[in-house]
């Protein structure tokens, strides 16, 4: 049960998080309506040889920074048996910041770019995208493309979407909590809205790499 000043998450950090690089951020409100960051399954079909993911800040040009991450898994080949093989680390996108604010083109909207899939029997494109800035946001728009000749950059609309809207609020780690810890020290849980558990929250690292998706699964009081 986490105590004053703590919040506990299910299963465990996945990368080390410190004091110095990291902070959790929430929305207000109770259920998957008011997840901070979202996570969406893809079935691309097997006419497609590539895949290409266009992350849209232009969205909401004067909007928060959403960290945005996409992966693939593919099934290469089925035996005798039925026994998939599968490839599960292909990386699209690692988490990746799109800021809407910036005067640079490329910072408010990026891409994927090609990803063959050319040779895979079954694939699936997992995208993750968070709200990781403590500003209002209606939302990033994601725009998922597949394409059906390997050499040529054509494109065709497979589904777009928006991501998860509203305005974070967020507490800071107040000392390193190593891979594996589930209870974690933050500053003020409560005041931040983390007393809304039971949903996904966003662990934003200053090292884009190193952030994660974590279930919240209790919330302490406030010192």
């Amino acid at each position: 049960m986490a105590g004053v000043d703590e919040i506990d998450i299910l299963n465990g950090l996945q990368i080390e998080q410190t004091a110095a690089a990291s902070v959790a951020f929430t929305l207000d409100g109770e259920g998957a309506s008011y997840e901070v960051v979202k996570t969406y399954a893809i079935p691309i079909p097997l006419t497609a040889s590539g895949i290409n993911v266009i992350f849209n800040g232009n969205h909401d040009p004067d909007g928060a920074k959403h960290c945005v991450r996409a992966k693939l898994t593919k099934v290469t080949a089925v035996d005798g048996s039925g026994v998939p093989t599968k490839t599960e680390d292909t990386q699209a996108l690692e988490w990746t910041v799109i800021d809407p604010d910036s005067a640079t083109p490329g910072d408010r909207m990026k891409e994927t770019g090609a990803q063959d899939v050319s040779a895979s029997l079954c694939t699936t494109l997992h995208i993750d995208v968070a709200i990781c800035e403590a500003e209002a946001t209606t939302g990033l728009e994601v725009i998922v493309q597949i394409r059906s000749e390997a050499g040529k950059d054509e494109w065709t609309e497979l589904t777009r979407f928006v991501g998860p809207i509203g305005t974070p609020t967020s507490t800071a780690f107040s000392d390193t909590e190593a891979v594996g810890q589930t209870t974690l020290s933050v500053t003020n849980p409560t005041a931040a809205n983390f007393d809304h558990v039971g949903k996904n929250i966003f662990i934003l690292n200053t090292t884009p790499a190193s952030s994660e998706i974590a279930w919240l699964m209790a919330c302490g009081a406030d010192a």
